[in-house]
């Protein structure tokens, strides 16, 4: 039995290429979960910030109860 006979040479082949083919139906599933999953985050986020957006404009407008008189800290310092 030599080292390097048909037989031997046709498995390692085999095994090969099987081991290449599940590295690369890997590869693909795991970049296809990663897309999907921050197309989905990126989603949620925007839809967060519109909500947020939405609450901090109404907040900040004027209400009618504005000061009358200045604070203490914006007064000059002598």
């Amino acid at each position: 039995m030599t080292l390097f006979s048909s037989q031997n040479w046709s498995g390692t082949a085999a095994a090969s290429v099987a081991g290449v083919l599940i590295a690369g139906v890997l590869a693909f599933a795991v970049v296809g979960y990663v897309e999907w999953s921050s197309d989905t985050n990126l989603a949620q986020f925007m839809g967060r910030t519109t909500k947020v957006t939405t609450a901090t404009l109404l907040l900040n407008k004027r209400t009618g109860c504005e000061q009358k008189s200045p604070s203490a800290l914006s007064l000059p310092l002598d």
